[in-house]
């Protein structure tokens, strides 16, 4: 199955997820894009620092959501306003979830780009809570 994660930039909150979702979910094809990025830069610091003092797996440097993305077979977005830019841009799919709306919670997970250390690390426990529950969900 492959998994997209989706957030603005591609920077903090998808990168954070395509990491814990490689780790929590190693059988899945799992990537992370942005609405809003260019491709190939790297992640902020912050969550960078986060990967490393847990012990994930790198993520894939900052890439744009195109088209082809599409065909992914489940895409979650970290906002509602994340999934209804990608239905505005392109189209109703039966494929895109805001990720706490998948896994049934309804709190959104908020952009800490900016913030401190410790709102990133709410950040990082929020996504890795959500993602445990994304896998009970596929197990």
């Amino acid at each position: 199955m492959k998994i997209i994660f989706v957030c603005t930039g591609n920077t903090c909150r998808s990168p954070l997820a395509e990491s814990i979702g490689m780790q929590l979910l190693p059988s899945e094809n799992i990537t992370s894009r942005g609405l809003f990025t260019v491709n190939g830069q790297s992640i902020s610091k912050e969550s960078l620092k986060l990967i490393h003092q847990f012990n994930l797996p790198e993520p894939t440097c900052t890439q744009q959501f195109s088209i082809d993305d599409l065909e992914a077979d489940l895409i979650l977005t970290m906002t509602t306003s994340h999934k209804d830019l990608l239905m505005a841009q392109y189209g109703q799919h039966s494929n895109v979830y805001t990720l706490s709306e998948y896994v049934n919670d309804n709190e959104e997970v908020q952009d800490p780009f900016g913030a401190s250390s410790e709102v990133y690390e709410q950040t990082y426990h929020q996504i890795y809570e959500l993602i445990e529950k994304l896998k009970l969900k596929h197990t």
